[in-house]
């Protein structure tokens, strides 16, 4: 019985690449003097990293705009990276940006990558009474190690 227990471990490993289980989940918090924040988080991209015996990965990058606790907008870059043998490599990457309260709207996004990095910037407005009362923009960049590692 432990030898057929131990062979379906061995073989469920095997169907399924370290990198599915080496996800980065922390969050970094970016505070604003107006007392506003930005939370950037990881994200796996589940539907396209089931790639058995492959480093390849596709990931996301968030930064969220908050306040008062409530999500004004976002930026994410998502990036498909190749990675083993000492080095890594982005071989896409690109943008999404959306506004979801009264106020804000994005106004310029884009995209790119350069080595192991794939970056992408948005730039949010913020208006009041048809004037713009700030103007916020952020990058974020998706960094991957040559072991799969994410920052």
């Amino acid at each position: 019985m432990k030898k057929i227990l131990t062979f379906i471990l061995i073989f469920s490993l095997m169907l399924f690449p370290m990198n599915v289980f080496a996800s980065s989940s922390s969050n970094e918090i970016e505070y604003l003097d107006n007392g506003d924040y930005l939370i950037y988080t990881i994200e796996d991209d589940a539907s396209r990293n089931f790639q058995p015996f492959s480093n390849t990965v596709t990931k996301s990058k968030y930064a969220r705009y908050y306040h008062k606790n409530s999500v004004q907008w976002y930026v994410k870059v998502t990036g498909t990276f190749t990675y083993g043998s000492g080095t890594s490599k982005c071989t896409s990457s690109s943008v999404s940006a959306k506004s979801s309260a009264d106020g804000w709207k994005i106004v310029n996004s884009s995209a790119s990558k350069s080595k192991n990095t794939a970056s992408a910037t948005a730039t949010a407005k913020h208006y009041y009474n048809n004037s713009v009362i700030d103007t916020v923009t952020r990058t974020v960049k998706l960094t991957c190690s040559s072991t799969g590692k994410f920052s």
